[in-house]
């Protein structure tokens, strides 16, 4: 039996954690996993900031994604750092386990 799991490990300045969200379909972990970017982007988070109106990366952050294909059911990530606070990053990650 397979399993997904959606990991998101982040940290600020002032504190840091690890999310880990199980799903039984690939395509519900996607779901969450894009739901998790488009909260990151919100101006809830520092992650914010690092991105213009048009949602290109701006100059002194380190942006890196890898995106999810349902048809092969890949790992995918998502993931951002400041360039000069490396404490300020976030990870997202979709990642399919085999469970016997």
């Amino acid at each position: 039996m397979k399993i997904y799991l959606v990991v998101f490990e982040w940290s600020t300045e002032d504190d840091s954690d690890v999310d880990i969200e199980a799903f039984d379909s690939y395509e519900k972990a996607t779901m969450r996993f894009q739901e998790r970017i488009n909260d990151e982007k919100t101006d809830m988070s520092w992650v914010h900031d690092a991105f213009d109106e048009n949602g290109d990366i701006l100059d002194g952050y380190d942006f890196d994604e890898c995106p999810p294909d349902t048809r092969l059911e890949t790992y995918a990530y998502w993931n951002i750092t400041n360039k000069y606070n490396w404490q300020m990053h976030d990870y997202i990650a979709l990642v399919q386990l085999e469970v016997k």
